[in-house]
């Protein structure tokens, strides 16, 4: 039977002032200056992807607004009001979900609510979250109530795609556009939680979960949470990938080795060997795109730092790095990229990547280096009579009384060869063709 009282260390460590949030100071200090000048406005637009703080920021603003011992412009959070704003029961807070109460008539009950003052508080806030997803006729409504609102009320909308917010809507707000959060920032994060509650983990699985968080702490925290349930109290980088399920970067560095070396067969046995482990293929797939994409970037800016990787895994691409041109990564990833939705949507995904990575380990064979064509066309040049060659991109037809086709059947490897690099039979003369017996 699970403990009633456990939560999630998302809700559990979630930010109660201005100062606990992470990497949104632009944000938080902009905020807390208002408060403490007085110069607060009556709506504002929080954006930003996933889990980085915009609900969060939203709460600790009302509460910081309404708190009845401010404490330099943070939230006591001791006193009833930010007691009952933090646990959702504040009658003078409303918190709506625009992605379910998304039409006209959920907009008309925020209407009639506004216009009563608040119950308890100084301040009525009406926090509507992924606004982007109410109807127009919704935000046309919205629009009269932002344009003139009583001096009571605030309005704070959230989104994580503000482009779909009405032009006529974002003029009327604050915008504040908070950002991912770095792979150090979320680790650090991670390492206080892990101590308050007593986990060893080591810095390899710290950094795994930091990464797979994609810049959102609560996804992050989420993965904690997976990991501890099955690791327990002490959490290893090799338990964690099995856990997981997720292809090791070593994988990713063979499958380059492989297509650097062209070597098909090894690549599908080995690729045979990966799908028993049972791995996502898309996972899988993205996993190889970024892999060549860290390549292409060790290898035009010389500076590995750059990679969200650990410092071993990035030793490892400047090393791969030197075994890869830029123009060779470019193929490779325009095959990846223009493959990526196919493979996403295929009905047999399997045979799709085997045909991608056959392609992968071909496409170097079916380059040829310019220095080897120009020399065959230079060898071309002097073993094509004067007669046959090409003057101004026009070919010459030669006399069929001349002696040249004696020389043109000793030349018909060179000739193909050319047909084979430029396909430019078409360019040929009626008689080479048939001479020749081509086509």
């Amino acid at each position: 039977m699970s403990d009633s009282k456990y939560k999630v260390s998302a809700l559990a460590y979630r930010p109660q002032r201005f100062s606990e949030v992470v990497s949104q100071e632009f944000a938080t200090k902009t905020l807390k200056n208002a408060i403490l000048s007085g110069k607060t406005a009556h709506s504002y637009l929080f954006s930003g992807p996933r889990g980085t703080g915009k609900t969060t920021i939203a709460r600790i603003f009302a509460k910081a607004l309404n708190c009845l011992s401010p404490e330099n412009g943070e939230p006591c959070n001791k006193c009833e009001n930010c007691i009952e704003i933090t646990n959702g029961s504040h009658p003078d807070v409303f918190e709506l979900d625009a992605a379910s109460n998304r039409g006209i008539d959920d907009v008309r009950a925020i209407q009639d609510a506004a216009k009563y003052y608040p119950v308890k508080a100084k301040f009525k806030f009406f926090i509507v979250d992924e606004v982007h997803m109410l109807t127009m006729q919704a935000f046309n409504a919205l629009l009269k109530t932002l344009e003139e609102p009583p001096p009571y009320l605030i309005f704070i909308l959230a989104t994580t795609n503000p482009e779909k917010v009405p032009a006529t809507i974002l003029s009327r707000c604050q915008k504040f556009g908070l950002h991912r959060l770095k792979i150090e920032e979320i680790t650090e994060q991670l390492q206080k939680i892990a101590k308050s509650e007593k986990i060893t983990i080591d810095s390899e699985s710290l950094f795994l979960i930091s990464k797979l968080g994609d810049g959102a702490l609560r996804d992050a925290l989420g993965i904690f949470d997976l990991a501890v349930s099955y690791c327990g109290n002490k959490i290893v980088i090799d338990n964690l990938k099995d856990f997981l399920n997720i292809p090791d970067k070593e994988i990713y560095f063979k499958i380059s080795g492989f297509i650097r070396n062209g070597d098909t067969k090894s690549i599908l046995e080995y690729f045979s060997e990966l799908l028993e482990q049972g791995f996502d293929l898309i996972t899988f797939y993205n996993g190889i795109t970024e892999h060549f994409r860290n390549i292409l970037l060790v290898i035009i800016t010389s500076n590995p730092k750059q990679l969200d990787e650990s410092d071993n895994i990035r030793e490892k691409y400047v090393s791969e790095a030197k075994e890869f041109t830029v123009d060779g990564i470019l193929r490779l990833m325009k095959i990846l990229l223009e493959n990526e939705a196919r493979l996403k949507y295929s009905g047999n995904q399997k045979i799709l990547f085997e045909v991608i990575l056959t392609e992968l380990c071909r496409i170097e064979k079916e380059v040829l280096d310019i220095g080897v064509l120009i020399s065959e066309l230079e060898a071309i040049k002097k073993k094509t009579p004067d007669s046959l060659r090409f003057r101004s991109n026009t070919p010459v037809v030669s006399d069929s009384s001349m002696p040249q086709v004696k020389n043109i059947k000793n030349d018909s490897e060179v000739v193909a060869r050319l047909k084979q690099i430029f396909d430019l039979e078409e360019h040929f003369i009626p008689d080479l063709k048939n001479k020749n017996g081509s086509r």
